[in-house]
């Protein structure tokens, strides 16, 4: 199964176990999503795709962020520094959208935290609605459009900060922002080559990098930030103690290589 098809159904298990919850008058939390999502991966990419597990036995973090990494045969590198957030149910509302702590607002030290490790910051929504109150406007180009391609979703950041003033979490002011998940892995209509190149151009095309940084060319590396080599090369979770970021809670590569299969590593910090 290819990236993009192991996205998308990722997505569909992510509409359908909300919808599911909804009915069943459940609200279900973003680590609990996460945590299954990456343990879907490992079900439906047995044998093809390879991931590892490395996590932090006996301490508890503050972090919630979430690295993504993408490599592919050209060799370049392209980073994402994501915050996962799910719709209240009941209410309609991202009702941590607009999280703070002593720190500062969430946006922006995912921001800042994004920009330390070379990464584009992104939101990941974890999304079901009634689709006869709403609908979406983007609709993938690649396979046949579906409200399952928004089960996880991802959203600039900009967007987020300009709905900070006036605390705005409704999904029916979000919606239009939202872009499906499985198009970072498929799209080339904006841009050829390989994953981390198609991917930059996509994000780019689809308006999700920020506005300062929609020409920027310096997120494609020519290799992995230290922390990531690190790990990839680890055969245990001891070096995840030395990271020096208590805000990352999880690592994913997603690599495509030339043969049919591709092959993904989590490192999951606890």
């Amino acid at each position: 199964m290819a990236l993009d098809e192991l996205s998308i159904k990722n997505s569909a298990w992510a509409w359908n176990t909300l919808r599911e919850a909804r009915a069943l008058d459940s609200q279900l939390r973003e680590e609990t999503i996460t945590d299954l999502l990456v343990h879907n991966i490992k079900k439906w990419g047995a044998g093809k795709i390879l991931i590892k597990d490395f996590t932090k036995h006996e301490e508890s973090l503050n972090g919630s962020d979430w690295e993504w990494w993408f490599t592919g045969p050209t060799g370049k590198w392209l980073g994402m520094r994501v915050q996962a957030k799910v719709l209240n149910l009941k209410s309609g509302k991202y009702e941590h959208l607009h999280h703070k702590n002593k720190n500062g607002a969430q946006v922006d030290l995912l921001i800042n935290s994004a920009n330390a490790s070379a990464a584009i910051p992104l939101y990941c929504l974890y999304t079901n609605w009634d689709t006869a109150r709403y609908k979406a406007s983007w609709m993938c180009k690649t396979y046949k459009p579906t409200v399952r391609h928004y089960g996880t979703a991802v959203l600039n950041p900009d967007v987020v900060k300009s709905l900070q003033t006036s605390k705005e979490t409704r999904l029916e002011k979000i919606i239009q922002s939202l872009r499906p998940m499985h198009c970072i892995f498929c799209c080339s209509g904006f841009s050829s080559g390989d994953l981390p190149n198609r991917a930059l151009g996509w994000l780019r095309g689809a308006e999700l990098l920020q506005a300062d940084a929609i020409h920027d060319e310096s997120y494609l590396k020519d290799a992995p930030p230290a922390h990531v080599a690190r790990l990839l090369l680890s055969d245990s979770s001891t070096e995840l103690f030395e990271l020096g970021d208590d805000r990352l809670k999880r690592i994913t590569v997603f690599r495509e290589c030339k043969e049919p299969e591709d092959m993904i590593s989590t490192h999951l910090i606890r």
